[in-house]
């Protein structure tokens, strides 16, 4: 049995190169979303500037978003036709952790947790890179809506 991710996407034989081709085209914007959620973390539960700029960002792509879900979270539906139904997810939250990197681009945030106290907090386990990844998921995917058919749900969980 083919995965259904496969079957979805491998509806033309040159759906690589076009999300290389695609990816290429908007790895310098990723990238700069990738050091924006990286330098302004927020923690769990508190994710609402990270939720509003990843719906933004999924509205932008052409999906329907339905924001605060369950609290911070989101999710956009791109539908294309009849065919599999497929999710994708990313986290949003970063860690009470202080940042020292040394990059250019690191988290100086400082904020109140749930019990008061002042933390750090960073992208110390990569969620930042989850968000810029699955925005560029969502833009590759609506892009060549002509090569694959179905719908993508995709979710940003706090």
């Amino acid at each position: 049995m083919k995965p259904i991710l496969l079957s979805l996407l491998a509806t033309s034989s040159f759906f690589a190169a076009d999300v290389a081709s695609v990816t290429k085209q908007e790895l310098p914007s990723l990238v700069a979303l990738y050091k924006e959620l990286h330098a302004n973390p927020e923690l769990s539960l508190h994710e609402v500037e990270t939720a509003a700029r990843i719906a933004k960002e999924l509205r932008e792509a052409g999906l329907e978003v339905t924001e605060k879900v369950g609290g911070n979270g989101l999710v956009g539906v791109l539908k294309n036709g009849e065919g599999p139904v497929i999710l994708v997810r990313t986290d949003l939250d970063g860690l009470p952790v202080k940042e020292q990197t040394g990059a250019s681009y690191a988290s100086t945030k400082a904020v109140k947790d749930d019990l008061g106290r002042e933390v750090n907090v960073m992208h110390a386990c990569g969620h930042d890179i989850h968000m810029a990844s699955f925005i560029g998921t969502a833009r590759a995917l609506s892009k060549l809506r002509d090569q694959w058919k179905g719908t993508v749900v995709m979710i940003g969980q706090h």
